[in-house]
């Protein structure tokens, strides 16, 4: 009974040794709190990064689209200037197909002719050579046969009818034969400046042809580069989006993290916070519910926005910002809407953010401290910001409380 009581008694103390042993909770340090807030800043530099690339990439498209555009037009423009040319091409084919029929009509009328000529001349060849053999007395006896004076001049019209007759068709044969060969050397002038426009005009064709093949072929390459550069914007939005998750659940860890570090206190501050942009008193948006300006819905406002001096009218780009209160940086990074934001750590669960602030301006570093009024960044419009003005909030134990009171 003894040893049971024993071997009881030191399970219970080795248990207890275990979960003492056990922590049980994680404990965070600032190191932990700045590697949160780099990578979910380096998380945002990288998406931000991705998204100029998906713009560009975007307006790469754009031109290409304008381009391609630019090609369609020309390529409509070519088939109507296609299709004049063919029909001039066919119209011009037409008129050769029928200069060459009529030249061989020609042809055929001057062969013709020259048959008839042929046959007329031989005629009168044979008609001369049998006169010839006759002799002059042929002529003579002819004549001498007349039976009166009537009959002799009968017979001597005769002779001089039939020799002038002669004369006259192989005339007016040589005649037609000279105006047909006219004729055929004037058509073939026409057939061969005729054919020359043809292939003129069929040449103009095949330029224009192939002028729209190649424009085609333009913008068949365009369509393609399109598409490769469509698909690596899709690929680079993708991205962002991702990067952005990443960012947000590196600022929720490291927002987490400010909380167990700084978020227990008593959010006590002692006196009156430091007016944040000295020469600007203007509340454009004070705290409180409203319609969001770029969101377009109802959401709470968590801190006031101080804005330009209207009278008189002064800008408030790149107005130095100043410390609300002393305490040490636990934040300075881009943060989403905020844009470049920087936070402090007061003490007893009291924080100050300081939000928009322009690109490069930051004067401090996370772990820095920071007296009341020393300038720790520059007005700007970063983030989801309608223009220049400094967003300002002060939290309690992580939570957004109205400024105005810190402030007076």
């Amino acid at each position: 009974m003894r040893h049971r009581r024993a071997l009881s008694a030191l399970v219970v103390l080795s248990l207890i040794a275990t979960l003492t042993a056990t922590p049980l909770a994680h404990a965070y340090t600032r190191d932990d709190l700045a590697a949160h807030q780099k990578a979910a800043e380096d998380a945002r530099k990288a998406a931000a990064a991705a998204e100029a690339r998906a713009k560009d990439l975007a307006s790469q498209i754009e031109g290409l689209e304008e381009r391609m555009a630019q090609i369609e037009s020309e390529i409509a423009g070519l088939a109507d200037d296609i299709e004049r040319a063919a029909e001039r091409t066919d119209r011009l084919n037409a008129e050769v197909a029928d200069l060459r029929a009529q030249v061989a009509v020609k042809e055929s009328e001057i062969a013709s002719v020259q048959a008839e000529y042929d046959r007329q001349s031989t005629l009168l060849a044979e008609r001369l050579q049998e006169t010839y053999k006759q002799g002059e007395l042929f002529f003579v006896q002819f004549l001498l046969d007349a039976q009166s004076i009537e009959d002799l001049f009968a017979r001597t019209s005769l002779v001089e009818r039939v020799i002038r007759d002669n004369q006259q068709t192989a005339a007016a044969l040589q005649d037609t034969q000279h105006r047909l060969e006219a004729a055929k050397t004037e058509l073939s002038r026409t057939l061969e400046a005729v054919d020359l426009k043809r292939k003129e005009a069929a040449a103009e064709e095949k330029r224009l042809r192939d002028l729209r093949a190649q424009h085609r072929a333009r913008l068949a390459d365009q369509e393609a580069v399109k598409r490769q550069k469509a698909d690596l914007m899709a690929k680079n939005k993708a991205e962002a989006d991702r990067l952005r998750k990443l960012a947000e659940q590196e600022e929720a860890e490291s927002q987490r993290i400010a909380r167990e570090l700084y978020g227990h206190g008593s959010g006590y501050f002692a006196g009156v916070m430091a007016w944040p942009v000295p020469g600007f008193y203007r509340i454009a948006s004070p705290f409180g519910y409203r319609i969001h300006p770029i969101l377009g819905v109802r959401k709470l406002h968590t801190g006031i926005d101080i804005g330009r001096n209207l009278d008189p009218p002064q800008s408030i780009d790149g107005a130095t910002i100043v410390a609300a209160g002393a305490g040490t940086v636990i934040y300075a990074g881009y943060r989403g809407g905020y844009g470049n934001t920087i936070i402090i750590d007061h003490g007893d669960g009291v924080a100050t953010l300081y939000a928009h602030q322009r690109s490069g301006s930051f004067r401090v570093n996370v772990g820095d401290r920071v007296s009341k009024g020393q300038a720790i960044g520059a007005v700007g419009s970063t983030g989801l910001s309608t223009g220049p003005h400094l967003h300002f909030e002060v939290r309690i134990n992580g939570n957004p409380v109205d400024p105005m009171p810190y402030l007076r």
